[in-house]
């Protein structure tokens, strides 16, 4: 018995792994520039000292303490552009649990969200975001992966300051859950 669990232990571990670290062969990339922000970098975030009465920024500061990281790739070069749209069709695949979310088409740009599913309605535990196109009239290939306890209402914020592309749209999703 004990080495049956051991056994099925082994198996899962990769499993684990593999969606956390799905998207990280692209930060050693020649043409990628990657931003990833983890759990560390929350917590920080969390431990300012923020004296403020206003309840957008305790809001705001609570949704940051909730995320374990951020991730985004983003390129030029259309042949990483390629490979970066494949292995967002494999993750999708192959990961239980995550469903279209919303699809914009519009100035060039084909931009595509997908979702697991979180405590409740407004909550999602993942948030996925491949966008190709047209971006400040480069072509660009982006993917943006946010996990953690992801507040729907409030992430659209975070994504505007951090400019990402594709944050206008995250509004839309925002709106439709109010």
């Amino acid at each position: 018995m004990k080495k049956t669990l051991l056994i099925a232990a082994l198996l899962l571990v990769p499993m684990v792994g593999f969606a956390q670290g799905f998207f990280d062969k692209f930060e050693d990339e020649k043409d990628v520039t990657a931003v990833i922000v983890t759990k560390n970098m929350f917590k920080l975030l969390a431990e300012i000292d923020i004296d403020s009465n206003d309840p957008e920024v305790k809001e705001y500061m609570q949704m940051v303490n909730n995320l374990d990281n951020i991730k985004i790739f983003i390129t030029e070069n259309s042949e990483v552009g390629g490979r970066m749209k494949s292995t967002v069709d494999k993750y999708i695949a192959s990961s239980k649990g995550l469903n279209e979310l919303m699809r914009v088409k519009e100035d060039g740009k084909n931009i595509k969200f997908y979702s697991k599913e979180g405590k409740n309605e407004s909550f999602v535990s993942e948030l996925l975001m491949f966008l190709e196109g047209n971006v400040e009239g480069k072509q660009q290939a982006i993917v943006m992966s946010i996990t953690g306890n992801i507040d729907l209402k409030q992430i659209s914020k975070l994504t505007k300051d951090l400019k990402v592309p594709g944050s206008e749209e995250l509004k839309n999703i925002d709106k439709k859950n109010k």
